[in-house]
Formats: structure tokens, C-alpha cells, sequence
């Protein structure tokens, strides 16, 4: 099993698992282990979970350590204002090779994923058309399956497949909107909060162990300074929102 104390998963069989995170995510971080601890308390439910809080925080990093330390196969899908239904579920495509005019179905990312029984990231939740909301519903809920009209088929989840819904706060901009309550309530939210100084220092001294110490923690107080000075909206007003 994986977890931290006191909630623990079964070890999936995608890969050899690892004893602990991979080298690119520190849970030895104050912050990034409370917010690894939520997402394993939300995932005793078998709902959905939807992870909020401010780009760079860590949401999809967090559950890709998780999946690789419980070896399990993880599927990222960005979500944007342009995504269809098609892209997640499949449509019928040209067979390569084959004669002109030759079509079959292909399934999309998502569905794919969910037959095999995978985790996914839906990137950008909040960015995503009410359409494709709206064809999430019946594989979020209780119904827990996927009906594809084109192949008069209805798909089960298994129940190694997870979804993990990441977004950013509304207040961020770029288009985002905010989801209908009732979409939300298929959800187990979230909130994850912002990594700080000491934060950043042990997981840059993790990342980067050659470098000295007194180097990094002027690095990091100096990306803070200017991340502070661009919420104070001293520089970087035009285009915004940015992000250090």
C-alpha cells in the first residue's frame, strides 16, 4: 500500500511502483504534504475530486506523484474553451493504410483511459464548453459509466479509474467561469494552498542538492519579491494575469 498516515491505497500494477514520490515532487515540504494529505483523505470517497488553488501551487505534480508512487497509469487531458466531447470520447476517424473512404472508431483519451481503468487529470476544469460538462455528468455521478451513441455502447467505470478535476481560482481570468453547482456536487473540492518560503526552499534544495544553500534561499526570496510586486500590480498590469 501508499499513503501517508493514516490514509493508505492498494499498489496498482502499471509499474514497478516507487518507495516514495518521485525525485520531481517533495513531500517532505510542509505545505505540499498537508495538501498531499487532503487529496488522500478526499480519495477514501469514491467521488471525483477537484483540486483548486493558484497556478503553480502543484495540483496536477501532486497527482502525478501519487499515481506513480501507487503505480498507476495517469492520463493528463487539457481542457480548453475549444475541447469537444469528440476529443475526450472518440469519433470516427480514416484508418491509415486502408483504401480511401475507410473509417473506423477510434476511442478518444478518455474514454480509453476509463476502459483501462486509469487515472485522469481533467486540466483547466473551468475553462471546459457546458457540452462537455454536461457529457462528464453520467460517468461522474452514480451511474459511474459512459454511454457512446455512435457504437450503441455503454462503458462501466472500473474501480481503479479516478477522475481529478484541477483549476484555477475565478478571479485568475483567462476565460474561466464558474461551474454549475450541480456539476460541483459530483466533486469532492480541494483547496490547496500556496507553497511558502521555507516551502520553496526545501523543495528547491531537493531538486537541485549541488547548489548551495544561501544561493537558493536568495533565489527564492528574490522570485517572491517579484511575485509581490506584480499582486501589487507595480509592473506586468498589461496582459495580466502573470505568474512567477
Amino acid at each position: 500500500r501508499f499513503g501517508l498516515a493514516p490514509f493508505y491505497f492498494p499498489i496498482g500494477n502499471a509499474l514497478a511502483p516507487a518507495a516514495v514520490a518521485p525525485a520531481s515532487f517533495s513531500l517532505r515540504a510542509p505545505t505540499p504534504r498537508a495538501n498531499a494529505i487532503r487529496v488522500l483523505r478526499a480519495m477514501v470517497l469514491r467521488k471525483p475530486l477537484l483540486l483548486e488553488g493558484s497556478p503553480g501551487v502543484g495540483k496536477t505534480s501532486l497527482v502525478t506523484a501519487l499515481a506513480h508512487a501507487c503505480g498507476q497509469t495517469i492520463v493528463r487531458i487539457n481542457l480548453s474553451e475549444q475541447t469537444d466531447l469528440m476529443d475526450l470520447f472518440g469519433s470516427d476517424l480514416p484508418v491509415e493504410g486502408a483504401s480511401a473512404g475507410t473509417y473506423a472508431w477510434q476511442d478518444g483519451a478518455f474514454l480509453a483511459a476509463l476502459r483501462k481503468g486509469h487515472w485522469v487529470i481533467l486540466d483547466e476544469l473551468n475553462l471546459a464548453p457546458q457540452t462537455v460538462l454536461e457529457g462528464l455528468n453520467a460517468c461522474l455521478d452514480h451511474r459511474a459509466s459512459v454511454f457512446v451513441p455512435e457504437l450503441d455502447e455503454t462503458v462501466a467505470c472500473p474501480p481503479s479509474f479516478r477522475v481529478f478535476g484541477c483549476q484555477n481560482p475565478l478571479q485568475q481570468g483567462g476565460g474561466r467561469k464558474g461551474l454549475p453547482q450541480s456539476f460541483l456536487n459530483r466533486f469532492t473540492q480541494v483547496w490547496m494552498e500556496e507553497l511558502d518560503q521555507g516551502d520553496m526552499e526545501l523543495i528547491a534544495g531537493s531538486l537541485f542538492p549541488q547548489l548551495p544553500s544561501q544561493m537558493l534561499v536568495r533565489m527564492v526570496r528574490f522570485i517572491r519579491r517579484l511575485q509581490a510586486a506584480l499582486f501589487a500590480r507595480k509592473f506586468g498590469v498589461a496582459g495580466a494575469p502573470w505568474d512567477f
